[in-house]
């Protein structure tokens, strides 16, 4: 049927109108994160939708206009603690954008940008207010130790896997996320060493919160730490996989990483960085600055598989291993040249076994108690020069557990003795205690606790009586006179008896 001229025209301007016009975008939901330096605010959308972002001064404001958009998220529920963001308005458009207004405390410098969907997330409106005064990494320890001789502590990096909106691996059943074992995990790590002479934790994250890849490393170099452990947690397409896997840098993977730092001078001035001073590599040529960080990557393999070896031999008494050897990975974390470093996976949340293991405080306490072990066994054997470990061994002096404990909010009774190694009849008779019954604050005496080692160990391929001794902190004259050995000869399969400390 021919169409009349004048219907046809308004048919055309109708078509195009609806071309010009792009489609309203919803606001589904809007969440906030609490990160050292910057607050992330994440508007999720239906579709990618254009925005402008300003700024507005006495009082502090940003504005942000999205294009085309409505808001259907309640905004009641976020929580700014901690943030420069006081309040949080909206207003819907003459021109249809939806206008958000974010009452500040405090300047701010704003970045935004637009992510698509991916996997479990919609497409986002992600908006970053970096703080404009910095603000120091935080770790659990608030008062100074007086320590033997002025000794140094020795410094080790915990990171928590994921974060904020990347809630990592998922559960079975998508109730249990890595982001929270791998925090809890964490923060029970911190709390061990937190409570020892010679250690002191930094926290990479420590709130649900994105640290970026690239960031975790130099945030440990800037804190000098000695070790770098990333807590993460696994998932895999069936339910069957299980148990612990601790992965070091590969050499293969080292070799590219160096080749590709010098070829793109890459901060050449802070690799290698270390805790007994900078070496600057800046003004050298290329074949000797390739040879020094060959040189600094080389050791720091050697050690991350020495310091891997030690806490899975620790961690074999509390959890399956799925790998009894560090195994070698491709793996951004752990390419620092001068800082040992080591990605743990605790488990798999795909194992509905597992999974609600991993959930639990009592196993986040045993599993940190043995990564703790594992990282005191590995220090004692060759403290770094100037420590408080290296004096103590110098003296004799064998790291021991705290002799008390302060109750936190959440603590019950057996799950203080189990962390302390200790039965809760024990726990009990040691504080006169004639219930289970404990308040926030109340300090419990720990009395001496006995060593955690075996009583005897079986030996894996590729063990050598030395590095036996070395995991349980003993000699390896004692090792033979313990198992009448003449010599060091060992085979697979036997079982050794493993001496009193």
């Amino acid at each position: 049927m021919k169409l009349p001229n004048g219907l046809k025209r308004t048919c055309i301007s109708l078509c195009l109108l609806a071309l010009a016009s792009p489609a309203a975008a919803d606001v589904e939901a809007v969440r906030v994160w609490r990160a050292p330096d910057h607050t992330r605010l994440v508007f999720d959308l239906n579709e990618i939708t254009d925005y402008q972002l300003f700024t507005l001064a006495n009082p502090e404001r940003v504005v942000i206009d999205i294009s085309n958009a409505t808001l259907l998220g309640d905004l009641g529920d976020l929580d700014f603690i901690d943030s420069p963001i006081s309040g949080i308005r909206t207003a819907q458009r003459d021109d249809k954008s939806l206008r958000v207004v974010l009452d500040l405390t405090a300047s701010v410098k704003p970045e935004a940008f637009t992510l698509g969907a991916n996997g479990e997330f919609r497409d986002r409106l992600v908006v970053d207010l970096f703080d404009l005064e910095t603000r120091p990494v935080t770790t659990a320890r608030t008062t100074p130790v007086v320590q033997q001789e002025d000794k140094r502590d020795l410094v080790v990096a915990i990171v928590a896997g994921h974060g904020g909106e990347d809630p990592g691996a998922l559960s079975y059943d998508r109730k249990i996320m890595e982001k929270d074992v791998t925090l809890a995990i964490a923060r029970a790590i911190r709390d061990r060493l937190n409570s020892m002479e010679g250690y002191r934790p930094v926290m990479i994250r420590d709130g649900d919160y994105t640290v970026e890849l690239h960031d975790r490393p130099k945030i440990g170099r800037e804190n000098r730490v000695d070790i770098y452990l990333s807590i993460h947690a696994d998932s895999y397409s069936g339910r069957a996989a299980q148990g612990v896997t601790i992965y070091a840098l590969s050499g293969e993977t080292a070799d590219r990483e160096n080749a590709r730092r010098i070829s793109q001078k890459e901060n050449r001035a802070d690799l290698l960085g270390g805790i007994e001073g900078d070496t600057n590599i800046a003004d050298v040529d290329d074949d000797l600055a390739l040879t020094l960080l060959d040189l600094s990557m080389a050791w720091s393999i050697e050690q991350s598989v020495k310091l891997g070896t030690n806490i899975l031999a620790s961690l074999d008494r509390v959890a399956k291993l799925r790998r009894d050897k560090v195994q070698a990975g491709n793996l951004w974390e752990l390419r620092s040249p001068d800082i040992p470093s080591l990605l743990i996976e605790t488990g798999y949340l795909s194992n509905p076994e597992e999974a609600k293991k991993l959930a639990t405080r009592a196993y986040q306490e045993r599993l940190a108690a043995a990564i703790v072990e594992g990282v005191m066994a590995y220090f004692y054997v060759a403290p770094p020069a100037g420590t408080l470990v290296a004096w103590q061994k110098a003296n004799g002096i064998k790291p021991a557990p705290p002799a008390s404990y302060i109750v936190q909010r959440g603590d019950s009774l057996s799950v203080i003795a189990q962390r302390h190694g200790l039965t809760l009849n024990e726990l009990k008779s040691r504080n006169g205690l004639t219930s289970n019954t404990i308040r926030v604050g109340q300090e419990l005496q720990l009395g001496s606790v006995a060593s955690a080692a075996p009583a005897e160990h079986t030996i894996r391929r590729g063990e050598t009586l030395s590095e036996i001794a070395a995991q349980y902190q003993i000699s390896t004259a004692s090792l033979r006179r313990a198992n009448n050995l003449t010599g060091d000869r060992i085979m697979v399969g036997q079982k050794l008896q493993i001496p009193s400390l």
